[in-house]
């Protein structure tokens, strides 16, 4: 019973540039101590969104700042598609560049380079 506080001298989990508002759909935990250092609590949160600072109006946020691990999973996300689409196009360039190369040296009489071979010639 009674009122009690926590707080954390290291908040970094919340951290916002400003005019921006706080996003996290990822599960985040925040450790406090209680005003008195005597016990530990754990703040659970998951799909938060925060605007501290310029609010206009009820429940209208600003453009927001994902957390880290929101970006995280956001890149990992991504990464394989980007280096997909990237060995795809070494492929067709490297693929390309044979067929040229290819086309070029067919044309191109082929001499034998063992003398052995000069004598089935004629």
């Amino acid at each position: 019973a009674g009122k009690h506080t926590a707080s954390s001298r290291r908040l970094s989990a919340l951290v916002t540039p400003a005019g921006k508002s706080y996003e996290c759909q990822a599960q985040q935990t925040i450790s406090l101590i209680s005003s008195d250092h005597q016990k530990s609590v754990q703040l659970l949160l998951s799909e938060v969104r925060l605007q501290p600072f310029d609010i206009t109006a009820d429940f209208v946020f600003s453009e927001e700042h994902k957390c880290p691990v929101d970006q995280r999973e956001q890149l990992e996300e991504t990464l394989p598609l980007i280096l997909g689409l990237i060995l795809g196009l070494v492929i067709v360039i490297t693929l390309g560049i044979y067929h040229v190369h290819h086309k070029m040296t067919a044309s191109q009489v082929q001499i034998p380079r063992d003398r052995s071979q000069y004598k089935h010639m004629g």
